[in-house]
């Protein structure tokens, strides 16, 4: 049962917010194309859908149909608007930590370039 609700929550979430609510329209493509074949028979599709979607929006006598065929028009109605009215001030407390940072290394480095040269640069570095 959760498997079928959560199927069905991700179909109503493709089919509402995305273009695929457009292919819901794929049908009224068929019939107007089937109504333009009545007019002329040797009409073929990619002569149909150039003839809607290539030329921009045509008022012609069939227009109202036009307007009807998927991606046609765009429809931002169910675009998410997110709309904040009031906002708060999150108090953030800031702790002290726990460990404390010495401010001097005992260790140090001794880099001296005559020993480099003398001895090789392959040594272990010297702490004194």
């Amino acid at each position: 049962m959760k498997q079928f609700v959560a199927k069905l929550l991700v179909f109503l979430f493709i089919i509402s917010f995305t273009p695929m609510k457009e292919m819901i329209k794929v049908p009224l493509l068929l019939v107007h194309y089937y109504e333009h074949l009545d007019e002329r028979p040797n009409m073929t599709i990619g002569e149909f859908l150039d003839m809607h979607y290539m030329h921009g929006i045509v008022f012609d006598a069939d227009y109202e149909k036009d307007m009807q065929l998927p991606f046609k028009v765009m429809d931002f109605a169910s675009l998410p608007i997110f709309v904040f009215n009031e906002y708060k001030l999150l108090d953030i407390i800031s702790k002290e930590s726990s460990f404390f940072v010495k401010n001097k290394i005992n260790a140090s480095y001794r880099f001296n370039l005559s020993d480099a040269k003398n001895q090789g640069i392959f040594h272990p570095p010297k702490f004194s």
